[in-house]
């Protein structure tokens, strides 16, 4: 009688393993057979993003009538199949980007980065504002020319942003204290070789997911708030080649996150302090060409540095 119930319960589990199995994979031929495809006009206006330019000698492998979240570049939200992300970088795309371009119609874009293509001096769009659900946007070194719009600050998502150039790109005055007002959530900002010609504003300090702050050769003045330099998350900043803007080193706590710190070629003064030995995680400091007095502290001896210019 026990074996006959043993058999009867193996029996059982037997078919119900077996039952599983077959909604398993009925569930995933499901899913498979409903995954959206790329949204027809998201299509269009990509192919006509692809035609407002030439293409040096690179094309992105996109062809018509055919599913464009395969196409080279692109990412789509797995359940919508809305393009959520596009990567252009050194994608050899030649021409000006307009402010009528169909990049703009693309409004669910989470990450763009459109580094290192040439649009020819055309003046930064105004119409990036459109693009509200940006999380990372990259266009360094794409030969845009003129003033940022101040309206790109409306972009609040936004975690990532680099708009490193060695072109001509300014901001006013007001800019970088909207920045630090609206883009809270912000953890990388690249300025380097922008024309910001002002200096750094105090609510810089609270951006306090920041992690890489690099504001690089961009013609700053003024005193540096040195609080920005105690933010918990940062772990690189490069100040070099301003030399109009002092600062001082702050008092550096224990367990700070500070992997890099240059700041060669400002004005930067006063006492290196003692507990710069504090900054367990640094592997490069650049103190060179400053106004620094007194003496190197021994505490720099216990950081496994792997650069070290004073």
């Amino acid at each position: 009688m026990k074996a006959f119930l043993s058999n009867q319960k193996m029996s059982f589990l037997l078919r119900s393993i077996c039952f599983l199995f077959l909604i398993s994979s009925f569930l995933n031929k499901f899913v498979s057979s409903t995954q959206h495809l790329c949204h027809s006009d998201q299509r269009d206006a990509l192919l006509e993003f692809k035609s407002e330019f030439l293409i040096e000698s690179y094309a992105p492998s996109w062809v018509n009538k055919s599913d464009c979240c395969s196409w080279d570049g692109i990412t789509c939200a797995a359940t919508s199949g809305k393009v959520i992300g596009l990567d252009l970088s050194d994608g050899l795309l030649y021409g000006p980007l307009k402010s009528s371009s169909s990049l703009f119609r693309l409004r669910d874009l989470r990450d763009l980065n459109l580094a290192r293509n040439n649009f020819n001096d055309s003046q930064f769009p105004a119409e990036f504002d459109k693009l509200m659900r940006l999380e990372r946007l990259n266009l360094s070194g794409s030969s845009l020319s003129g003033q940022i719009p101040i309206n790109l600050l409306q972009l609040t998502k936004l975690v990532s942003l680099d708009l490193s150039s060695y072109d001509s790109l300014s901001i006013d005055e007001s800019f970088l204290h909207l920045l630090a007002q609206n883009l809270r959530n912000l953890r990388e900002l690249d300025m380097s070789y922008v024309n910001i010609s002002s200096e750094i504003p105090h609510e810089f300090s609270n951006l306090r997911s920041l992690r890489l702050l690099d504001l690089t050769n961009c013609n700053l003045s003024g005193e540096f708030p040195s609080s920005v330099l105690l933010i918990p998350s940062l772990e690189s900043i490069r100040l070099s080649y301003n030399s109009n803007m002092r600062g001082n080193l702050p008092v550096f706590r224990e367990n700070n996150s500070l992997v890099e710190l240059t700041v060669m070629f400002t004005a930067f003064s006063g006492k290196i302090p003692f507990s710069l030995g504090n900054l367990s995680h640094l592997s490069i400091l650049d103190l060179s060409r400053n106004n620094f007095v007194g003496e190197i502290p021994s505490s720099i001896g216990n950081l496994g540095i792997i650069l070290l210019l004073i």
